[in-house]
């Protein structure tokens, strides 16, 4: 066998591999802790919220080349916020170069306390590039429905200062829409096996 021959082979077999690494990739529908809504996907909210800057947010602001990971929690929280943003940050580690397709937006649901210093502080334990959104308390829980999170207004019981906040982390595609949902308590590997499978889908 020629040289050329060899060269040409060895590029034939590439391609096969290839291509059958790309037929054999996960199917979004046979994962449990994703809920894939690519077929339906819910139409983006259109409340108006605000940057840490101040200046008008809206969901379909976010990037239009990239995916949105989505989550409305807040600062204070004593468990599930810190922890489902920590799962967030490893999995793009993880990812590493796929990473580069998706950003990641937290919506306090805890405003009249998550000021935006105070908010931006936060994430930066997690990741600097980690985006944070505030507004009224009533537009936050209506967008946050507008997902299908239920949240509620902050409210002081006997004394408790009491912060609702949701389970799910929401994956936006560029215009907004809700393409699908991780379940609460999914961990970093789980995301991060499933990154490059969305950006390839939705992207």
């Amino acid at each position: 066998m020629t040289a050329l021959t060899t060269r040409a082979a060895l590029a034939a077999t590439a391609v096969l591999l290839a291509a059958t690494a790309c037929s054999s990739g996960t199917d979004l529908a046979d994962v449990d802790y994703y809920l894939d809504l690519s077929d339906d996907p819910m139409p983006a909210s259109e409340m108006e919220l605000s940057t840490l800057d101040g200046d008008p947010w809206h969901f379909t602001d976010v990037a239009d080349d990239r995916l949105t990971l989505l989550f409305f929690g807040y600062t204070s929280c004593p468990d599930v916020c810190p922890m489902t943003m920590a799962e967030i940050a490893l999995a793009l580690e993880n990812a590493e170069a796929d990473a580069e397709d998706f950003d990641v937006v937290m919506v306090t649901s805890d405003p009249a306390r998550d000021t935006g210093e105070q908010l931006r502080s936060w994430l930066d334990r997690f990741d600097p590039d980690f985006q944070g959104v505030r507004g009224d308390i009533d537009v936050t829980v209506e967008a946050a429905l507008d997902y299908g999170v239920p949240i509620e207004a902050p409210q002081e019981t006997d004394g408790e200062y009491l912060v609702s906040h949701g389970g799910r982390i929401i994956v936006l595609t560029p215009d907004g829409e809700a393409a699908g949902l991780f379940e609460e308590g999914v961990e970093a590997d789980e995301i991060a096996e499933l990154l490059p499978v969305l950006s390839g889908e939705l992207l």
